[in-house]
Formats: structure tokens, sequence, C-alpha cells
């Protein structure tokens, strides 16, 4: 049995994934943040591309999205307004959470265009409108 523990333990402190060094957990923050970002992307030409016929909402969409950009950066700054190297050796994942939670909650405002709003809202402005 007590070899069966200590097994068991030795596997775990070799285990991947139960310990990570820093540049492996700031590789997986920084992947996630991309691949939200990619998302974002993905999103904003989608509504661009069904909305098309849709001149003024595009305008207007392109403005809020710079708008948003600048939102974000400034958030990032709020949020860390120090150097860096104040942070620490987690501060790279911190800001990439950060970014990715930002823009996470920007897909979130932005899939309505694509996904319209629940049956019997009435306050629906330019969702929908692709004229």
């Amino acid at each position: 049995m007590k070899y069966f523990i200590i097994c068991l333990l030795l596997f775990a402190a070799t285990s991947k994934g139960f310990a990570q060094s820093q540049a492996e957990m700031n590789k997986k923050a920084t992947e996630a943040y991309r691949q939200a970002d990619k998302e974002l992307n993905d999103i904003y030409q989608a509504i661009q591309k069904e909305y098309a016929a849709n001149k003024k909402f595009l305008e207007n969409l392109r403005d809020a999205q710079r708008l948003w950009v600048q939102f974000r950066d400034a958030q990032l700054k709020a949020m860390f307004p120090e150097a860096a190297k104040n942070y620490g050796s987690m501060f790279p994942v911190c800001k990439s959470n950060y970014l990715t939670l930002l823009t996470t909650q920007r897909i979130e405002s932005l899939r309505v265009w694509l996904n319209g709003l629940p049956a019997g809202e009435t306050c629906t402005g330019s969702i929908g409108v692709k004229q």
C-alpha cells in the first residue's frame, strides 16, 4: 500500500496536468486570448458580410469597434497601471486573461447581430435590418 501511495505521489509530482512552468502558463493564456481575438474578428467580418447593404449601420459599427479597441486598451491600463515588472512573473497570464475576458464580453455583445434577440424583444434597433 505504501508503495502504491509513493508511486502515485511521484506520478502526480511529475505529471504535466499538475504542474506547469511559467512559460507554459504564459503560452496557454496568450493562446486563449488569440483564439478569442480571432473569434471576435470572425464575428465582426460575418456581421459586415451579412449587413453589407446597410451602409449606415456598418459605418457606425466600424466607429463602435474602433472605440471599443480604445476602451479595451484603457481598461487594461486601468487594471495594470504600473510597468509590467511591478506585477511579477504572473503578469503575462493576468494580462492575457483580462484581455480574453474583455474580448469575450465584446463577442457576446456583437453576436446579437448574427443570432438576433429573444422573441418579443421590442428594442431591436438595427438588429436584423440588413438593407
